[in-house]
């Protein structure tokens, strides 16, 4: 809540004026639903997005040497009700403010954004097989920006692209596709050839002074869900029981700051 005090000329009065700040918005412990900002965003009006477009180039020559190397090993998205095939895959070098230093060391390029821009919070590859859908589904929080780099895109929007709530986007190679993760969204690649892309998921400025916090939220989530995923009595449970487990995550992840904010990731999830 912001409160501005106004003075009214020649009469003594003082307004107060209550202005409230755009509601933090997480998945299934807020509203079922998200659309509560525009569905994306030009890379004009951020310094960060500017500056992956200029290093655009040299990114797209490490993702493809890393990709073509013999030990690239990327995972399948954790949550299989989102894909058709199972062929959504990502490889991760930064997660939710967490480090895998292994993978950054290939990446000199990104440790040198993330010097300059705090407000990076996660890095990874993301590759769309040849014929998988990811599924329409809101994401993890409005408090962030989600940032699509194109690295390798097989074909123009008819055969390979992105929706936004209603709206539609293609992929450019060496180019931004920004939006509000906690919007309704959805991807194909109907093409016969992978597509491939860099995401970035940056704080929002008006949340930057939470950016520990939300973290560590969207991580406690992202386990819980994990939880889901391998033990369907926990999804089952009420979602109070959920939330005395989500708090629990929160905690020990908490606990764990520390160490893997010196050290790094301990173990990986996406």
């Amino acid at each position: 809540m912001i409160i501005n005090l106004i003075l009214i000329p020649n009469s003594g009065l003082k307004v107060i004026i209550l202005k409230q700040l755009k509601e933090e918005w997480f998945a299934y412990f807020s509203s079922e639903h998200y659309s509560d900002s525009p569905n994306f965003y030009s890379s004009e009006n951020f310094d960060w997005a500017k500056a992956i477009e200029a290093n655009s180039n040299e990114i797209a020559t490490e993702i493809t040497r890393i990709i073509n190397s013999a030990d690239f090993t990327p995972k399948g998205y954790f949550i299989k009700g989102l894909t058709v095939q199972s062929g959504w895959k990502t490889f991760s070098f930064l997660t939710w403010g967490i480090k895998i230093n292994e993978a950054l060391t290939l990446t000199p390029v990104f440790n040198n954004l993330l010097a300059h821009f705090p407000e990076i919070v996660s890095i990874s590859i993301n590759i769309l097989e040849a014929g998988e859908k990811i599924k329409a589904h809101h994401g993890d929080s409005n408090t962030f920006y989600r940032c699509h780099l194109g690295i390798d895109i097989p074909q123009g929007l008819q055969k390979c692209g992105f929706r936004v709530n209603n709206q539609d986007a293609e992929w450019k190679n060496n180019k931004l596709l920004i939006f509000n993760d906690a919007n309704k969204h959805e991807a194909w690649n109907l093409s016969d050839k992978k597509r491939v892309i860099v995401v970035f998921d940056v704080i929002r400025s008006e949340y930057k002074h939470k950016k520990k916090a939300i973290c560590l939220k969207i991580r406690s989530f992202l386990i819980l869900q994990l939880l889901f995923e391998q033990y369907s009595f926990i999804k089952k449970m009420p979602k109070w029981i959920h939330r005395i487990i989500n708090s629990s995550i929160f905690i020990l992840l908490f606990l764990l700051y520390p160490y893997q904010k010196k050290h790094g990731v301990i173990k990986k999830h996406n």
